[in-house]
């Protein structure tokens, strides 16, 4: 039902802070939780993005699975075991799913785009995830509950468990959480960045790293050089970024000193500082999120009007 992998965990020379990127795929009925954390950053596969009848065969193939509960007052449904109950409930599905598949076929048929007639596929289908975050201590706290929609609880306790098993690696000032691409140090102590393992450099890995995080949209994954590039040409093209897949990369807040809080003294890419005299860069604690470095992603800053 759901499927948890941690794809790189990372933790701060300075403060001891971790960063946490996974991939995740659980039925679409859980997705308005996750959304509901802000704290997330998120690529997810896209109904606008795949052809209507490659959406059906992905759903024939693997179908989200509900954990069907009785019905009784209040949010949270009852305990069900009933076996008859629950047959005819998969039963009852199953029909709504294959109606959902036909009424997406004849839209598809009568030129409707696929942002239109793909939605009817969406309450039957799982979603793929690529999550990173420093803060999941909510998340789980709030989520792993006998109240919450049971389909978002076992996420829930998917990623606790992979967070309590997970070891991840120390990395110092300039070097990069970085996504899909692997990771090892030299004799000398250096970060070494390698895919199938092939050396590359920082810039590449982020390129590439980018690329796989925007790629989650259409279910499948190409690690190329000439894929990132291609992806990064769309996602770069205008005067507007397509931000989302820069927010997985993250490299450690350096030591700085900063007496009086002033602005002009934070390393590129800090954007606040909270109550606790904690700097932030995005969404995440005591990590520079490589978005916060790139031109063009906020409109409020003076390059819209130039």
């Amino acid at each position: 039902m759901v499927k948890v992998t941690l794809l790189q965990s990372s933790i701060s020379y300075v403060t001891g802070t971790p960063i946490y990127t996974f991939m995740l795929e659980y039925p679409r009925v859980a997705h308005a939780h996750v959304l509901t954390h802000r704290a997330f950053s998120k690529n997810s596969s896209s109904t606008r993005a795949v052809p209507v009848e490659v959406a059906i065969q992905q759903l024939i193939a693997d179908p989200a699975q509900y954990i069907w509960t009785g019905k009784q007052k209040g949010m949270a449904g009852a305990h069900l075991d009933d076996p008859v109950i629950l047959r005819a409930a998969q039963v009852n599905h199953n029909e709504a799913m294959y109606n959902a598949i036909t009424s997406a076929r004849m839209q598809d048929m009568l030129g409707i785009h696929k942002q239109n007639a793909g939605r009817y596929l969406e309450p039957f289908q799982n979603i793929r995830v690529v999550l990173t975050g420093t803060e999941f201590d909510n998340f789980t706290w709030l989520r792993d509950h006998t109240d919450t929609q049971p389909e978002t609880a076992e996420l829930a306790r998917g990623i606790k468990d992979a967070i309590a098993d997970a070891e991840p690696m120390m990395i110092y000032e300039g070097e990069y959480h970085v996504p899909f691409i692997d990771r090892h140090r030299n004799e000398g102590g250096s970060m070494v960045y390698t895919l199938d393992g092939d050396e590359l450099t920082l810039e590449d890995a982020l390129i590439i790293s980018q690329s796989c995080c925007a790629q989650t949209s259409y279910r499948k994954l190409d690690k190329t050089m000439s894929k990132a590039d291609n992806i990064a040409g769309m996602l770069q093209n205008g005067d507007r970024l397509h931000s989302s897949p820069y927010e997985h990369q993250a490299t450690p807040i350096p030591d700085f000193d900063d007496p009086d809080g002033v602005t002009q003294t934070w390393p590129e890419g800090v954007t606040h500082m909270d109550r606790d005299y904690v700097y932030w860069s995005g969404n995440f604690k005591d990590f520079i999120q490589y978005r916060q470095l790139m031109p063009k992603h906020d409109p409020s800053k003076s390059w819209v009007n130039k």
